[in-house]
């Protein structure tokens, strides 16, 4: 028959050991989940990005409508601040003709909406610009 403190003495031993060297030793993580991974907030399709941009003709609406107040371009050698710096971001077609025209951000930023000011036209020539300008392939 085991005495008691002889079995807590080797269990407590059997577990020092068995965190000995186990520094920087990695658990290891399922392949599979289970349930929903969360995403990024998906962006609209909206009209403009249905048509084809030019991005000569969006380099004027760039300029015009005031992009470079509040965006680093330096196609445009704009170095605005306020919002992202376009050429880090590098943003898709998608995603400039959903931001350019309902504004704000996935985030909730504060850019304005352009569908009344600009043509779904304008919006769609100022996406290929900003996204060629980037180093994107506007459709």
């Amino acid at each position: 028959m085991r005495r008691p403190g002889f079995i807590a003495a080797t269990l407590l031993g059997a577990l020092v050991l068995a965190g000995c060297g186990a520094q920087g030793v990695a658990s290891p993580t399922p392949k599979t989940v289970v349930g929903t991974v969360a995403s990024g907030p998906t962006l609209p399709v909206v009209p403009a990005f249905h048509l084809k941009g030019d991005a000569t003709k969006g380099n004027s609406v760039f300029g015009s409508a005031g992009c470079g107040s509040c965006h680093t371009l330096a196609a445009a050698h704009s170095t605005g601040t306020v919002g992202p710096n376009l050429d880090s971001l590098k943003p898709d077609y998608r995603a400039v003709t959903a931001q350019v025209t309902n504004g704000g951000a996935p985030s909730g930023g504060t850019m304005p909406a352009f569908k009344s000011t600009l043509s779904t036209q304008q919006i769609a020539d100022v996406a290929a610009y900003v996204v060629k300008s980037t180093g994107g392939q506007a459709p």
